[in-house]
C-alpha cells in the first residue's frame, strides 16, 4: 500500500507498506506522535532550535517506528519511495 505523508509547507514523502499496516495508520498515528515527542524513548529525531530541543522528523522516522517499534516482530516492513508507481491509497497529515 502506498501512503502519502504530508508534513506541510509542500513537504511530501511516500511510504510503501503492507496493506495491513496501511489500514491501521489512522488509528496508530497518535501512538507514533507520542513516541516521537517522548524524549526519554527517542532522541534520534530531536534537534536544537534556538537552544531548545524539539522533535525533527520526516517519513524516515515513521518508517523507523513502524519497523523497529510498533511492528518489530512482524513481517510488515515499511520503506521510503521517491516516486510512487501505484495509486496512493491513503493520505496522512503530520
Amino acid at each position: 500500500m502506498i501512503l502519502k505523508i504530508d508534513f506541510g509547507n509542500d513537504f511530501i514523502q511516500y511510504i510503501s507498506c503492507s496493506t495491513k499496516v496501511g489500514r491501521k495508520m489512522n488509528s496508530i498515528q497518535e501512538d507514533f506522535l507520542n513516541w516521537i515527542f517522548d524524549e526519554k524513548k527517542n532522541t534520534k529525531y530531536w534537534a536544537l532550535d534556538y537552544g531548545e530541543r524539539i522533535p525533527n522528523y520526516d517519513a524516515n522516522a515513521i518508517i523507523d517506528w513502524l519497523n523497529n517499534v510498533r511492528f518489530k516482530k512482524g513481517i510488515a516492513k515499511a520503506k521510503l519511495i521517491t516516486s510512487p508507481q501505484f495509486k496512493i491509497k491513503k493520505k496522512l497529515y503530520y
